[in-house]
């Protein structure tokens, strides 16, 4: 029997209210409250949907760990940050 990983894609939102002058003021104070990693704010996290499964992800375990050993050794040489994903900080 073999292992896999599969990337099951979920789309969760949430609801952050801001205060701003236009809609795009709007978007950019979402995201820093979002990132703030000192607001202490807890969000909520609403199911949206699921991908369907023909749109899953699938990998053995083994090549899975290889591609992330490449991954990290990678951004550790580059100097780049991981990931340009918000990722809230009450998410953890």
């Amino acid at each position: 029997m073999n292992k896999y990983v599969v990337k099951v894609v979920n789309v969760f939102s949430n609801i952050v209210e801001v205060e701003a002058e236009d809609e795009g003021g709007a978007r950019a104070a979402a995201k820093a409250k979002l990132t703030d990693s000192n607001n202490d704010e807890h969000f909520q996290h609403f199911y949206e949907s699921t991908l369907p499964e023909e749109h899953w992800a699938v990998i053995t375990k083994e090549k899975y760990d290889e591609l992330k050993a490449e991954v990290e050794k990678s951004l550790e040489n580059s100097g780049e940050e991981p990931s340009n994903i918000i990722i809230p900080n009450n998410f953890n």
